[in-house]
């Protein structure tokens, strides 16, 4: 196997990390000035490239980026900054606004990718002086949207998930799908056969496409669930995030459609995949951002060459190729989408962003370039379009949204979303059920039950694991079985993508061992506990109380007295307090109520220094509107479930005491509480107004312990 010699690694550390610190330094630059990063790379790399350090240090830039050796590893950091910047666009991708914005986003890569291509091929050959198939490949060229770019700044803008933002990725979409097959005809015209080449390219684009989504989407989605779950290796889902994305590229470049098609299909399943938290591509982002995707950009703003532009008239030409794409392109891409549906200033949006460059239509000027269909001349050419693209696009971007503002309709989405991504359970994958007769599994499942009905209808991943200890085999056999309960409801095919069912046995010596030990790598345990004595140190059995406090994973904790929770639900009292965990317990509770289509009363007491004989009517009237305000975090995350929500605010008193007498004087069926684990030597301590209200309610109740973050004393 061929190496690289001593000096070839010195030079090529060194040129990595000239590439990083200019690029990056850059790409500081240009976000102060309001430009997006990738602009300042593409100009650190015209800096580093024959145009500047060339010409001022020929000898310097030659040992440092022309030498083979170096030049063909700096060219495979840059190729796998290419993938991962295509995996990050398929990230993004979100395939239910797409569905949406099918009409408007086909319209408008249909009217901004065919008239591209054509007027490429005419400027090719009729400005430039080049063959037919030269000025087609530039057609090819001016057609792709670069996805990642548009992401990028979509992302940075705080727009992405707008609705004509969804409509500019879908058109890049289907241009990043339709260029590949084109390409491989281009490619294919030496061998005489070019339209048979074509259609091969696109059998094998349907079968890859087939391929993906049927038994790849199986694979990527038990592949992400099993590294995550039964792995401990430091960052192993990111390893396999990488792998996948790699393989998948090597499938697509073997079939001939490019490497750069399959990672960005692969970003699309991954975005759906169980385990794809926010973290995870975090990771995959900081990677790409940090190292490959500067060396992908520096390289491409490298290969500029002005000096190649030896003809007075290239400022001319370089002036009307950023004209006749931009007119085509913008100007069509727009017709399309407001033919589409698209109405006020949104078509103009679709337009410049389908028109955004220097992401993966460099990666198609550079392909071309290697196929000797792009000269250096015309490399250097489009790549000065690019970057003048890049460089007023934003501006008339920032200019035309503020004339667009949210629809009713797409600001009810933005705030469904926003409120999604803000709530507790939606973060909640993995839950685990221990079949322990002292943790009432009967109550657990009945509880896990209904959460995952209402988890299914939120097309969210929830995967629940029942944990059988070795030595209650004899006794578990006639204990209630969670997967049996849970998998009556569960009966839509499609629900078995997002919730997976198993059954888990443990060698550990004891119960509270095994739970403990299962418990590690679960985001939530659901136990059963009878109604706590009235003493004046609460506990809730000996096993549960042991449990919650030797686990680090919040405890949700069902609580009959002496009848299982109920099978119908009309209301549920929710009290709460402002903090996390209380935030959290509404999360579960309009769980709840949204599958018994039950009343959710939010409760608050707002505490006075003043007793109630001495309020004025005005400050009583503040302290109720102080009430409802500090409802409006927890009204915003779940007002989008479609629950009915009335709201009840107590001033003054205790607020065990008031909970107690809310309960008393309306016919409530259930009522949720949030708590923070407060234990430290085996002894349950969840506040004075959880213990009250556990051990004097006779309604059944519902606790969601926290071990993350101590929220105030509730006293």
């Amino acid at each position: 196997m061929a190496t690289l010699s001593e000096h070839e690694i010195l030079l090529g550390l060194l040129a990595l990390a000239l590439i990083l610190v200019v690029g990056r330094g850059a790409a500081e630059v240009a976000r102060r000035l309001g430009q997006p990063e990738v602009l300042g790379e593409l100009i650190g790399g015209f800096l580093l490239g024959p145009s500047v350090l060339g010409a001022m240090l020929p000898h310097l830039h030659h040992e440092l980026f022309l030498g083979e050796g170096v030049g063909q590893a700096l060219s495979m950091l840059s190729w796998i900054g290419a993938v991962l910047l295509l995996l990050i666009a398929g990230l993004e991708a979100d395939l239910d606004i797409l569905r949406e914005k099918v009409r408007p986003g086909s319209m408008a890569a249909a009217f901004a990718i065919i008239p591209s291509i054509v007027a490429g091929t005419l400027f090719g050959m009729g400005v430039l002086g080049r063959p037919a198939a030269d000025g087609f490949f530039l057609g090819l060229v001016l057609s792709v949207t670069a996805v990642s770019v548009a992401a990028k700044i979509l992302i940075e803008r705080g727009t992405l998930r707008r609705g004509y933002a969804q409509v500019i990725l879908a058109a890049g979409i289907a241009s990043e799908v339709i260029i590949w097959p084109l390409i491989s005809m281009v490619g294919s015209l030496q061998s005489g056969n070019p339209v048979a080449a074509g259609l091969r390219s696109a059998l094998f684009a349907a079968f890859f496409f087939v391929l993906m989504m049927t038994a790849g989407r199986r694979f990527t989605f038990w592949a992400m669930r099993r590294m995550a779950d039964m792995t401990q290796v430091v960052n192993g889902q990111l390893s396999l995030v990488l792998v996948l994305a790699f393989l998948s590229a090597g499938i697509t470049q073997a079939l001939g459609l490019h490497a750069l098609l399959g990672a960005f299909v692969f970003g699309v399943l991954l975005g759906q995949a169980p385990r794809a938290t926010v973290q995870l591509r975090e990771k995959v982002q900081t990677l790409t951002v940090g190292l490959f995707a500067p060396v992908f950009f520096v390289l491409a703003g490298m290969r500029v060459d002005i000096y190649r532009l030896e003809d007075p008239l290239a400022a001319v030409t370089v002036l009307q190729l950023f004209v006749v794409a931009s007119v085509v392109k913008v100007g069509l891409g727009a017709l399309g989408a407001r033919l589409g549906g698209l109405r006020g200033w949104e078509p103009a949006l679709v337009g410049i962003g389908v028109n955004l460059k220097g992401g993966t239509d460099v990666i198609v000027a550079i392909l071309g370039a290697e196929l000797g269909l792009f000269s250096d001349t015309a490399y250097t050419l489009y790549a000065v379009v690019a970057i003048l693209t890049v460089l007023v696009s934003p501006p008339l971007l920032n200019l035309l949204e503020s004339r667009v503002p949210p629809s009713e309709e797409e600001r009810q989405r933005l705030d469904r979303e926003e409120a999604r991504r803000r709530a507790y359970l939606t973060g909640i994958e993995r839950v685990l059920v221990p079949v322990v007769p002292e943790l009432l599994p009967t109550a657990a499942a009945r509880l896990v039950e209904t959460l995952s009905v209402a988890k299914q209808n939120q097309g969210e991943t929830f995967d629940i694991t029942e944990l059988i200890p070795s030595g209650e085999r004899a006794i578990v056999e006639k204990a209630p079985q969670v997967l049996e309960r849970t998998e009556k409801r569960l009966t839509a095919a499609s629900v078995h993508e997002k919730v997976e069912l198993t059954a888990e046995r443990t060698a550990a010596r004891g119960p509270v061992e095994a739970v403990l030990e299962g418990a590690k790598t679960h985001q939530l345990l659901v136990i059963g506990a009878h109604a706590p004595e009235p003493r004046p140190l609460l506990s809730l059995g000996e096993l549960q109380d042991r449990i919650i406090d030797g686990t680090d994973s919040d405890v949700l904790v069902a609580i009959q007295d002496g009848r299982p929770l109920p099978r119908r639900v009309r209301r549920i009292l929710l009290p709460v307090n402002g903090q996390d965990y209380s935030l959290a317990a509404g999360d579960v509770a309009a769980y709840l109520a949204m599958v018994h289509q039950a009343e959710l009363v939010l409760f608050t007491v707002v505490r006075s220094q003043l007793g109630p004989y001495q309020w004025r009517a005005r400050e009583y009237r503040d302290l109720l509107e102080a009430g409802h305000r500090s409802l409006n975090e927890l009204r915003f995350r779940i007002g989008c479930l479609g629950v009915r929500l009335t709201e009840r605010v107590r001033v003054g008193g205790d607020a065990g005491q008031a909970i107690l007498r809310e309960l008393d004087d309306r016919s409530y069926q259930m009522v949720v509480l949030g708590a923070f684990d407060r234990s430290g030597d085996d002894r349950l301590s969840l506040g004075g107004t959880v213990q009250s209200v556990l051990t004097h309610a006779r309604t059944p109740s519902v606790v969601l312990i926290s071990h993350k973050q101590a929220g105030r004393e509730d006293g």
